[in-house]
C-alpha cells in the first residue's frame, strides 16, 4: 500500500513516536543512538530522508532490557511497546514503540496488528574475534528465520508448494511442527535468541552487533564507535548518533552523503493495511482485506 498521499501525516506520526521515545529515555536515563537511514537523514537532511518511511534506533543491551522491564508497568500514554514477548503474532525479535491510536498490518500473510511505530534494535555484546562474532550472527539468523516461518500464515497451496523447492524444505518442516505446537516452539526460539544476546558482558565487550539488523556481517562493529554520542538536528528536535558517526555510516553505506540513483529512492516497507485515525482489530481488518 502506497503512502504518498498520506506521507506528511505518516512522517508526523512517526516523528511524534520518536519524541515520546526520547522523552522516555531522558526520564529514565536510557541510552540510544539513531542508526541506519535515520542516521543518514540526521546528517544529510537534518530529518527523515524524503523517500524513507521509518525511524530506527539502537539501544545497548543493558538499556534495552531496562526498557522492556519498564514497559511492563509504566504508562506510555498514546504508545505501546510491541515485543515478541507480549504480542504472540509479532514475527520479529526487536521491539517497536507504536502509536495506540493508529492501525498498521505490514504483511498479508502475518496477522499482526501494530500502530505506526519506530523500530528499537537491541545492540548486543559479541565475541572480540570478529570471525567468531560473524559465526554467531549466522547462527542467530537461522533462528530468526524460523521465528518468521512460524509467524507466517500460508494457504494450503502455498504451504504444499514449499515441497517443490528443496531449498524450502527446512521452512516446510518448521511450519509443520508449528502447526501442532506453535506457542511452545515460539518460546523455544525466543529462549535461543535470548541466550545468544546475553552470552557476553556488554560492559567488557570490544565488539557489538545488531543480531536483528538487515545489513548482514556489517552489523558487527567496534563498540568504541558509539561513545557518548553526537547530537544532530532532526526535523524540529535533536537526536543522538554514534560518536564516530562518520566511521559508522561509511562502514555500512560507503559515501553516504552521495544521493542514490533516482530509481533507488523508494520506500522499503510492505503495508497491507493502514488506518491513521484509530486502532482496529484483526477481525475488523479481515472483513476488508485478504489478510489471513
Amino acid at each position: 500500500m502506497d503512502i504518498k498521499g498520506i506521507k506528511k501525516e505518516w512522517n508526523a506520526t512517526i516523528i511524534d513516536a520518536l519524541k515520546a521515545f526520547i522523552a522516555l529515555c531522558q526520564q529514565h536515563g536510557l541510552t540510544y543512538y539513531c542508526c541506519g537511514g535515520t542516521a543518514i537523514g540526521a546528517v544529510r537532511h537534518h530529518g527523515i530522508i524524503p523517500w524513507d518511511d521509518d525511524i530506527d534506533v539502537l539501544m545497548p543491551r543493558p538499556d534495552y532490557d531496562r526498557l522492556l522491564a519498564l514497559a511492563q508497568t509504566a504508562d506510555l500514554g498514546n504508545y505501546e511497546l510491541i515485543t515478541p514477548y507480549n504480542t504472540p503474532a509479532y514475527p520479529l525479535y526487536f521491539s517497536k514503540l507504536a502509536n495506540k491510536h493508529t492501525t498498521l498490518v505490514e504483511d498479508f500473510h502475518i496477522p499482526c496488528v501494530l500502530g505506526l511505530y519506530i523500530d528499537i534494535f537491541p545492540l548486543d555484546a559479541t565475541d572480540d574475534d570478529t570471525e567468531e562474532a560473524k559465526r554467531l550472527k549466522r547462527k542467530y539468523t537461522k533462528v530468526i528465520n524460523r521465528l518468521n516461518a512460524i509467524s507466517t500464515h500460508n494457504s494450503f497451496g502455498e504451504y504444499m508448494g514449499l515441497l517443490a523447492k528443496p531449498a524450502e524444505w527446512g521452512r516446510f518442516a518448521i511450519k509443520a511442527v508449528a502447526f501442532v505446537a506453535r506457542r511452545r516452539l515460539r518460546r523455544a526460539l525466543l529462549k535461543q535468541m535470548d541466550a545468544l544476546s546475553h552470552r557476553y558482558d556488554y560492559a567488557a565487550a570490544k565488539n557489538v552487533q545488531v543480531y536483528t539488523g538487515s545489513y548482514g556481517m556489517k552489523e558487527v562493529f567496534p563498540k568504541e564507535w558509539l561513545g557518548k554520542g553526537a547530537m544532530f538536528p532532526f526535523e524540529d528536535i535533536e537526536v543522538r548518533l554514534p560518536e564516530r558517526y562518520d566511521t559508522y555510516l561509511r562502514h555500512f553505506f560507503g559515501d553516504y552523503m552521495q544521493f542514490p540513483p533516482e530509481e533507488q529512492r523508494t520506500e522499503k516497507h510492505n503495508r497491507a493495511y493502514i488506518n491513521l485515525s484509530r486502532r482496529e482489530t484483526i477481525d475488523e481488518i479481515r472483513t476488508k482485506t485478504k489478510i489471513r
